[in-house]
């Protein structure tokens, strides 16, 4: 069975259509667990449309807000029964052969991890791009992809594209996990690289709509410049699960990364401040590299 879990925060306009295309799944082996973390807007009145669908075995409506979509993630997790976990996010949504699809491709490559090919949609449901599929092939050795996908950057970008194995988080990792309020995610994809005989699979299909709004979530953080200041963080841990060393090479991708982000997002000078003293004193060649690059540069002029 699959545990789906459904966090909702404020994503009244959206629920209908979320929960719709969950209920309505071709694969019908799941329960769904809806927890809404204290909605200013109608969302309970929609919610509650639904309360007597077989399918629900919980309905929690927070009292306050916990402030953390993984802190939600972690109750849901903890409430299920199913073997397997499908995060769905409440203002995404999903093609109906999503679950059957997944449970296919797990039994076919032995994955713990599991994700389809996602588009990206905007509030009226048009499609603002098609993201390119992850993997060369259907699947690899999650060790494997670990390594060379998730010690640098999180190519995930949303749960809502991933069914994973329950059994494969550790049972102290949610203690970590709740700490982020960015990177959490990119934590628990890395924390299954221990299953050395199992893979990580992908769907080449697009079963997966990822709403983006006016105001996004992870622009916001990554102009804090939480990509760096977390992401760091999330692979230091993952470096360590795979017993990676932090060399030379470890830092100057940092510091590549590092550049690239400062670019794409203008990180005004307080976080690139925030970050060179995080590198100062966690991985001091990266704080060398940019030093090097700032005395290059007044030199120069």
């Amino acid at each position: 069975m699959i545990s789906v879990i459904l966090p909702n925060y404020n994503h009244a306009p959206y629920l209908k259509q979320r929960i719709d295309s969950i209920l309505n799944q071709t694969y019908q082996d799941f329960e769904l667990i809806i927890l809404d973390d204290c909605s200013p807007d109608n969302s309970r009145d929609v919610i509650e449309e639904y309360r007597d669908n077989p399918h629900i075995s919980h309905i929690i409506y927070n009292e306050t807000n916990s402030g953390s979509t993984f802190r939600q993630w972690k109750k849901g997790i903890e409430l299920a029964k199913g073997d397997y976990i499908w995060i769905a996010e409440s203002d995404d949504y999903a093609d109906l052969t999503l679950l059957q699809k997944a449970m296919d491709s797990i039994a076919k490559y032995n994955s713990v991890l599991c994700f389809s090919q996602t588009k990206v949609v905007d509030k009226e449901n048009n499609v603002v791009v098609e993201q390119p599929p992850i993997l060369p092939h259907y699947s690899m050795n999650i060790n494997q992809f670990t390594k060379e996908y998730l010690l640098y950057s999180n190519p995930i970008c949303n749960a809502s594209m991933v069914v994973f194995k329950k059994q494969a988080i550790a049972g102290n990792l949610w203690d970590e996990i709740i700490n982020y309020r960015y990177c959490g995610d990119w934590l628990l994809w890395g924390s299954f690289c221990e299953n050395e005989n199992t893979t990580v699979s992908e769907i080449k299909e697009y079963l997966n709509h990822f709403r983006t709004h006016s105001v996004n979530v992870s622009n916001k953080s990554e102009d804090k410049g939480l990509g760096i200041l977390e992401g760091y963080k999330v692979s230091r841990i993952i470096a360590k699960w795979l017993h990676l060393k932090l060399d030379n090479t470890y830092s100057r991708n940092w510091f590549y990364k590092w550049q690239s982000y400062k670019l794409k997002f203008s990180y005004p000078q307080s976080v690139n401040k925030e970050i060179l003293l995080m590198f100062i004193q966690r991985q001091p060649m990266v704080a060398y590299y940019e030093l090097k690059r700032l005395i290059s540069r007044l030199v120069k002029r």
